[in-house]
């Protein structure tokens, strides 16, 4: 039978997380100032909360400029690992010859990347965008690759005994196999795009959280630099129940498991 999320359940599930997370901050509040921490060093609750609140802080802004690149490049990203990952499956020597590229892409230090990407593509929201689909098609080809190669031996000996098409094949069994694993990668791969697009606005941009992390820093401003990674671990834990919401409804047969 399907189980459906009613407020006891929910608070049930996110319970316990958020009475920890209260807990701890209501430890930083009061014990930082008792031990003698510099605020600048290691801001209280209060004040993050304070300064973000500040108009002059425009956090606000700088979210929404995050998530844009973050959105842009987690599309792209999913675009392409999500057609790289049907070529594989049809196409063997293909991703014999192209899967060593793409964990070698997947090595390469961030760090040293996006400077890069800023010369190659400006200072706008390309480079941000792209690194936040370098991040994310990774996990995404992994899933879709998985999923798309999950339906047994036998019933793809069935189909073809049916007489169904490799697009029949694919549209009737492969894909809805898939599903689950997309989804569960699409969860993974928010994440990561919010990243992505941080880290590229750490290495040179004017905008977004990252910037805001950077200026803040060089300022000593810890307290509006904490509110500004209080921004982007909500804005991806906002992804990762936005998809979650999207699997329960897209993915409806996996509900009762």
């Amino acid at each position: 039978m399907e189980r459906h999320i009613t407020p006891h359940n929910l608070i049930r599930r996110i319970g316990p997380a958020l009475l920890l997370g209260i807990a701890i901050l209501v430890a930083l509040e009061w014990g930082l100032p008792a031990a003698g921490i510099p605020v600048y060093l290691l801001p209280p609750p209060s004040r993050v909360v304070a300064a973000a609140l500040q108009p002059e802080v425009r956090l606000a802004y700088h979210t929404l400029a995050t998530a844009n690149a973050a959105l842009i490049g987690l599309a792209i990203g999913a675009f392409m690992a999500f057609m790289l990952a049907i070529a594989f499956l049809f196409l063997r020597p293909l991703e014999d010859a192209l899967y060593p590229w793409v964990l070698l892409g997947q090595s390469l230090p961030s760090v040293a990347l996006a400077p890069l990407l800023t010369i190659w593509l400006g200072s706008g929201l390309a480079p941000r965008a792209a690194m936040a689909a370098l991040f994310a098609s990774f996990p995404l080809l992994i899933a879709a690759i998985s999923g798309l190669r999950r339906p047994a031996p036998e019933q793809l000996a069935m189909m073809q005994a049916y007489g169904a098409s490799q697009w029949q094949i694919f549209r009737l069994l492969r894909l809805p196999a898939a599903l689950p694993f997309i989804f569960s990668g699409l969860r993974v791969a928010g994440a990561l795009a919010v990243i992505g697009a941080l880290v590229s606005e750490l290495s040179g941009a004017g905008q977004g959280l990252g910037y805001l992390i950077t200026t803040s820093t060089y300022r000593l401003a810890t307290d509006r630099a904490f509110a500004a990674v209080a921004a982007a671990a909500g804005l991806a834990l906002a992804l990762h129940g936005c998809f979650l919401w999207l699997e329960r409804i897209v993915v409806y047969w996996e509900r009762d498991r």
